[in-house]
């Protein structure tokens, strides 16, 4: 998260989570059917016009992923940050790290996993979701490159770019991920799933270099 977060983007998330959280359990344990969005948001302890300010349905509590915007300050950390060219493919794998993965808790991926694995129709909730947070990393990545003083030949060429480099920074994140869920266990050790990633990261900006 980013180091200035106000104290109300705090609370939003830890809300978000909680309902995640409480969506994920009583699904495991009661079933998709069965499962109300009352019955989330009490085990969550806020009220269900609470709920719809964080998800929609409960398959989209379920996933856990807000596709609505993007933490302010993160965004401005990143667009206006005074790095250049030569930082450019790590910041943006840790903007969209962040981005994809604020608001969720690495512990609850193997629980998520169960689900997806007992109702496939979350599968493509979930890459819905990540398509349409796709969409608003690009947004910010273009500005980046704006910021930094490139210039693109056509509007259709300039979001090509953007898009291509967030699906491109997107590989240390997807590459963790893959390690986890080879070794689950890795979550509970000292700076668990950070610790994956950035190894991550590393060997992708290594792979980068050794391309030039």
């Amino acid at each position: 998260m980013a180091e200035h977060e106000s104290l109300r983007t705090k609370k939003a998330r830890q809300t978000r989570t909680a309902l995640h959280e409480a969506a994920i359990t009583r699904v495991l344990d009661q079933g998709l059917d069965a499962v109300t969005v009352a019955a989330i948001a009490a085990d969550a302890g806020v009220s269900p016009r609470t709920f719809f300010n964080y998800y929609q349905t409960k398959e989209d509590a379920i996933v856990g992923l807000d596709t609505s915007s993007i933490d302010a300050q993160l965004v401005t950390d990143y667009v206006e940050s005074d790095n250049g060219m030569e930082t450019l493919a790590e910041d943006t794998a840790n903007f969209v790290r962040e981005a994809l993965l604020v608001g969720t808790d690495p512990r609850l991926s193997t629980r998520r996993r169960q689900l997806f694995a007992a109702y496939p129709e979350l599968v493509t909730k979930r890459f819905e979701q990540v398509e349409a947070l796709e969409e608003l990393v690009s947004a910010h990545v273009l500005a980046r490159l704006r910021h930094l003083g490139q210039e693109f030949s056509s509007e259709d060429s300039a979001w090509r770019s953007a898009r291509m480099l967030t699906q491109m920074c997107m590989v240390p994140l997807q590459h963790a991920g893959r390690v986890v869920k080879r070794s689950p266990d890795l979550v509970a050790e000292p700076g668990g799933t950070k610790d994956v990633y950035d190894d991550s990261l590393g060997l992708f900006l290594k792979v980068l270099d050794r391309l030039r």
